[in-house]
């Protein structure tokens, strides 16, 4: 809807330059016309005459550049939007490719090997479960992100305490990482629990992702006012200062899709980010010590 109205809008920018410059070379038509006619009858007014042709131009040339930088501005806006677009579509198709083949395989295994004694085949069981949960993960993605921004959205909402919350989320990563929960008891604020568990899934996710297997996810509560700032902190790669704000956005990656190493489909933080806002809450990026990155996002605290 929003990229339909702003394409509306570079087409009446367009339509609307076109019509001035024909509108403005028949009227300059016309001044010659008569420009022509007083310097033939030598009439007095031929200098009002001019200075106004030349602030004509003057104006006409200002619209013609301002409109011409919106337009432009507005191409190279679609190119990156068209580039984004590319990485995701290149992105889902390999994320959506790995886990089937991946389930696939397994499956095949345990119909072909009948020699595999139980733990094998326990094994084999639990990895194709894990792919199809990753595979659920990237589909519940999508969908959230075709719809977080509908206006009918309504949360609801109901007191979270968020050390819980938290608890039984980290349960589900604590096999590559180790989490350290330091949120207090008495953190509780007013929530979707369904939004909330995806905001900081998203979040796990993405410092999985880019910090080494057992290295520290430590999460952190400071009360201020009538506000708690929940902290989640990661060992990892870090982020540039040039991407702190550009990370939210729909679709965008550090990279290329064709190059990249890390998976993913650029829609993580941009959920995060809209799930924050649906909160009324704020969420910053900054670096941690000696290294990795920390997101601080700060709640409302129910009183």
């Amino acid at each position: 809807m929003k990229r339909s109205l702003k394409n509306n809008r570079t087409l009446i920018i367009f339509y609307f330059l076109i019509a001035y410059v024909i509108l403005q070379f028949l009227w300059w038509g016309f001044h010659i016309i008569d420009l022509s006619e007083q310097i033939e009858s030598n009439d007095g007014d031929l200098r009002n005459t001019i200075s106004m042709i030349v602030g004509e131009a003057a104006v006409f040339f200002l619209i013609i550049f301002t409109g011409a930088f919106y337009v432009i501005r507005s191409y190279f806006k679609e190119m990156a939007l068209a580039k984004k677009e590319k990485n995701f579509a290149l992105s889902v198709t390999h994320e959506l490719k790995t886990p089937i083949a991946s389930s696939k395989l397994f499956a095949q295994t345990l119909l072909e090997r009948k020699d595999l004694n139980i733990d094998q085949q326990k094994e084999s069981l639990s990895k194709i479960i894990d792919e199809q949960n990753r595979l659920n993960d990237l589909v519940e993605k999508i969908l959230m992100a075709s719809s977080i921004n509908d206006e009918a959205l309504i949360l609801s909402k109901s007191p979270v305490p968020l050390k819980k919350l938290l608890d039984n989320i980290i349960a589900q990563h604590a096999k590559s990482h180790q989490f350290i929960n330091e949120i207090g008891e008495d953190i509780i604020i007013n929530g979707d629990e369904f939004y909330l568990i995806s905001l900081f899934h998203n979040l796990i996710e993405n410092a999985k992702k880019y910090s080494e297997k057992l290295t520290s996810i430590t999460f952190t509560s400071k009360k201020i006012n009538e506000n708690v700032i929940i902290s989640i902190a990661d060992e990892g790669i870090g982020i540039k200062d040039e991407f702190k704000q550009k990370i939210y956005e729909r679709f965008f990656r550090i990279g290329d899709e064709e190059t990249r190493s890390t998976k993913g489909t650029g829609l993580g933080l941009f959920l995060v980010k809209e799930i924050v806002k649906l909160h009324g809450a704020q969420i910053s990026c900054k670096d941690n010590s000696p290294k990795g990155t920390i997101f601080d996002i700060r709640f409302n605290l129910i009183s």
